[in-house]
């Protein structure tokens, strides 16, 4: 006969759950690889303060004649953390009777959910609201020279690029397959091939969302990207680093909480962020069609 059971928290199960979590979501996120991060975690408050320094001219003065001043005002954008939360209930006969691996399998879900949210929330950023600059147009295919276009926009505005020289591309997969198949049908397919997107790099990106490098700027896909007015369309963006900040008030945390009269055990999976523009200037809107056709 089965004995009595006397249920204590799995300690093993919920340090499982979390490393599945942590996995899933940094692979399903990408915010924290393009933003400026700021790490935020342990430090007391829920706003960050970002100085954004002006730029300043230089002069040619005569020989001991003084260096006329340079009056800087810094300015300052606010970025107040807020929770980001999913909740996953796993009955007692569920756990009991699977096959799987059920901290694995939270864990994914949770993660996953997480994620998504941390990119949904960061690429909202992308409106004309917030951007000046664009490039691309409503009902518009995005191709290589949309691209190239942003690039000399920013180039235009002296925005700084990232240690390799880089800008980094945030687009919608489905805007991403218009780029691809120009390239394609142009014979820049092949690796080496003039105008093809670089894998060059690719280890030091660990995130499945990396596509390539296209006119030195990191491309990447994230199906977060929001539509525009037009459901067909989606709003993409070529920017700086220094573009955008994202700010990590606490990491994943994972928690449980049984609930005995309905025989579950849930778990709750949170983290807080915040995101701002920094410089709008440093940033250009890519409109364009999401339909692959």
């Amino acid at each position: 006969m089965a004995q009595p059971e006397l249920r204590t928290d799995d300690t093993q199960i919920l340090t499982n759950v979390l490393q599945e979590a942590v996995f899933t979501a940094s692979e399903k996120s990408i915010a924290g690889q393009v933003f400026n991060t700021y790490d935020m975690s342990g430090t007391p408050g829920l706003t960050a303060q970002i100085p954004v320094y002006p730029e300043i001219s230089a002069s040619a003065p005569a020989q001991t004649a003084e260096v006329s001043e340079s009056s800087v005002a810094i300015a300052q954008v606010d970025l107040t953390a807020s929770e980001i939360a999913a909740r996953v209930d796993v009955s007692d006969l569920l756990a009991e009777s699977t096959a799987r691996n059920m901290g694995s399998d939270v864990g994914v879900m949770l993660g996953g959910a997480l994620g998504e949210k941390i990119d949904t929330d960061a690429f909202a950023l992308f409106t004309e609201g917030n951007i000046t600059n664009n490039v691309g147009g409503t009902g518009s295919e995005i191709t290589p020279e949309t691209i190239l276009k942003a690039v000399y926009t920013l180039r235009s505005n002296s925005a700084p690029t990232d240690a390799d020289g880089d800008y980094t591309c945030v687009l919608h997969p489905s805007q991403m397959f218009n780029i691809a198949k120009v390239l394609t049908n142009a014979g820049f397919a092949s690796s080496g091939a003039a105008g093809a997107i670089s894998n060059v790099g690719n280890n030091l990106l660990s995130s499945s969302a990396f596509v390539g490098r296209l006119y030195n700027v990191k491309m990447f896909q994230s199906t977060q990207i929001a539509a525009d007015s037009s459901a067909t369309d989606a709003l993409g963006a070529v920017f700086s680093p220094l573009a955008f900040a994202h700010m990590v008030k606490r990491p994943i945390r994972i928690e449980t909480q049984r609930d005995v009269s309905r025989r579950l055990t849930e778990y709750v999976a949170t983290t807080a962020r915040a995101n701002a523009v920094v410089k709008d200037a440093y940033a250009v809107l890519v409109r364009g069609d999401k339909q692959i056709n």
